[in-house]
């Protein structure tokens, strides 16, 4: 009984540690991306907390796994002398009261504090309280709980299948266990099912891009420096080409045509001389300096990224393949594989470290954090995006508090996604059995192996019930599957779409890299979006370019705005036409030394 005990407590210590860490982590992390001049105290707390709450429900995998591994004796084949049906009640039980409590949490996170905070945000306006802004927040939040309502009402209502006609013990089983929880697992099913989205949308390009970037490095800096150089030279040129163009009277005498040409190059100048300062920074920085010693690392990383993806997209492959070949139950029990066909790398590297506790531990928890890496990769490399619209940028030290909270969101989604893949798709076997072994040798009605060791296989999905304990994870993924198969057949449906879109991205990635370079750049290089980031701060005030109302709150609301003339832009009349004024002022920087330009008031 001690045994048991010592047992329970290793795993839930363990575990405790593992959140501390967590915790950690998410507040480094919402640190690390939040906007630096733009922090929000609400949704950084609500981001630490949703992070936190998402990763350790998936950090709990392993320790399910752990739990239920002890249960059997590796060299009889039965189960241990403290593993009573009533100790192993109890532990499971324990287990699955932090996942309902977990799950409710993501559910509160998705469904209610994200929304509310983000939209306690938009909310802001000068001279409004903070009950102001939280009520007007609460009006657009009550749209996301009559949803998470609908979602219980619809699972509490929802019946399971009729699956007696398959002659399953651990499925009858399976179904006899469905209990009230029914509505709670449902709107799980739904949110990782939302989940297997993200993970088919920014995970699948993650994981094609991210080993790339890992062994290739940051793209040469005087070579970036060079460029940016001659564009900022060339972009001169033809200030000067159009300011040469009406050497009497100036820029005021301009068509309309030169004049937003000028200002565009103005525009353009701008924010190539930010970029040239940003590689200088970058150029001077101790990383940078240090790289000669990181490099090797970093090439080792990539190396080992480079076989884990390969292990988790031929695992995932392997498996939904052989789900094709499944004649016990197929689409009716939502495509559960009860008898693989075809050997899963990745299950038979689980069940072979499974001896060597914690060499199996550590792998699952390095293929968890490794798909969170990549999923936050994708994010940056793709934005945060509605169909082709980009809402937010997901970039370090300048991440707005809405796309910070929207990040956040997938990002849990994406991890409750994770937890069918892992169970269904990447290891079957050893994720809903761990390292359990049974005695498949019957004598005069005892199971007894001492004769026959080869006799003591892995336990799986036909193993007796009696003798071999599914995780509580793999069990509650189960009975969503069985209660409404069309979520398992959309999942199935789902793992495809997530290896066509790997392959598609990883194509993508590979004629790029042939064409630009496989490295990362130095610094983020999108134009219009460092237009609108500078924009955002009252940077290009100086060109008149505050006239989006957008740019203007922002800049506003950080207490960024320039109030007075600014050089660069057009005087502007109340109906909107321009007059064409200018100002005698030279230029205030070598961006537009090549003549003067034009004030504004509005």
């Amino acid at each position: 009984m001690l045994d048991g005990v010592l047992h329970i407590a290793t795993a839930w210590g363990a575990f405790g540690i593992m959140v501390a860490i967590l915790l950690g982590f998410s507040i480094f992390f919402t640190l690390y991306y939040s906007d630096t001049t733009d922090r929000e105290p609400f949704a950084l707390i609500v981001t630490v907390l949703a992070l936190t709450v998402c990763l350790s429900t998936v950090a709990l995998f392993p320790v399910d796994i752990f739990l239920v591994s002890r249960i059997m004796d590796p060299a009889s084949g039965l189960r241990r002398a403290w593993a009573t049906d009533e100790a192993i009640a109890h532990m499971q039980n324990a287990v699955r009261i932090f996942y309902y409590g977990a799950y409710g949490l993501i559910a509160s996170f998705c469904f209610f504090w994200i929304p509310l905070s983000y939209f306690y945000f938009e909310e802001f306006d000068e001279g409004q309280t903070i009950r102001q802004r939280l009520v007007a927040s609460l009006k657009y939040t009550v749209l996301f709980i009559l949803v998470a309502c609908t979602l219980l009402i619809t699972g509490l209502f929802m019946k399971p299948n009729d699956h007696h006609n398959k002659d399953l013990e651990w499925l009858r089983k399976m179904l006899t266990d469905l209990d009230g929880t029914g509505a709670l697992g449902f709107v799980t099913g739904v949110l990782s099912l939302l989940g297997m989205g993200v993970l088919v949308f920014y995970t699948a390009a993650g994981l094609s891009l991210l080993p790339l970037h890992l062994i290739a490095g940051l793209k040469s800096i005087p070579a970036t420096m060079s460029e940016t150089d001659a564009q900022l030279s060339a972009n001169r040129e033809h200030q000067n080409a159009i300011i040469n163009r009406y050497p009497q009277g100036g820029l005021n005498r301009a068509s309309e045509r030169d004049r937003h040409a000028f200002r565009e190059l103005s525009r353009e100048a701008l924010v190539l001389e930010n970029r040239s300062r940003m590689v200088q920074n970058v150029r001077d920085s101790w990383f940078n300096r240090c790289r000669c010693i990181i490099r090797p690392f970093e090439i080792l990383l990539g190396m080992a990224a480079l076989t884990l993806t390969v292990l988790l997209i031929t695992s995932i492959g392997i498996t939904t393949i052989d789900n094709l070949t499944e004649d016990v139950c197929g689409a009716p029990c939502g495509y559960i594989l009860t008898h693989p066909n075809i050997p899963n790398p990745l299950n038979l590297l689980f069940l072979n470290l499974s001896p060597f506790f914690p060499v199996d531990y550590i792998l699952m928890v390095m293929i968890i954090l490794y798909m969170f890496w990549s999923t936050t990769k994708g994010i940056i490399s793709i934005g945060i995006r509605f169909l082709w619209v980009n809402l937010y940028r997901f970039r370090r030290a300048a991440t707005q508090p809405q796309g910070l909270l929207a990040a956040t969101m997938l990002l849990m989604l994406s991890l409750a996604g994770l937890s069918y893949s892992l169970t269904m798709s990447v290891a079957p076997d050893y994720s809903m059995f761990g390292s359990q072994r049974y005695c498949n040798h019957t004598v005069v009605l005892q199971r007894d192996c001492r004769d026959y060791p080869a006799l003591i296989i892995p336990c799986h999905v036909g193993a007796p019930t009696d003798l071999c304990i599914p995780t509580v994870t793999s069990s509650i993924i189960t009975k969503i599957i069985l209660g409404t198969p069309f979520l398992g057949i959309a999942f199935y449906y789902m793992e495809w779409l997530f290896l066509l879109m790997f392959f598609l991205a990883l194509g993508f990635n590979v004629v790029q890299g042939c064409r630009k370079g496989f490295g990362v750049e130095p610094i983020y290089s999108d134009t219009e979006e460092d237009v609108d980031d500078m924009e955002s701060r009252g940077l290009l005030n100086a060109i008149g370019a505050m006239s989006a109302d957008g740019g203007r709150r922002r800049a506003g609301r950080r207490g960024l705005l320039i109030p007075g003339p600014s050089y660069g832009s057009l005087r502007t009349n109340n109906n909107g036409s321009e007059n064409g004024s200018t100002s005698s002022q030279p230029p205030p920087s070598s961006a537009h030394s090549g003549g003067p330009g034009f004030s504004s008031s509005r």
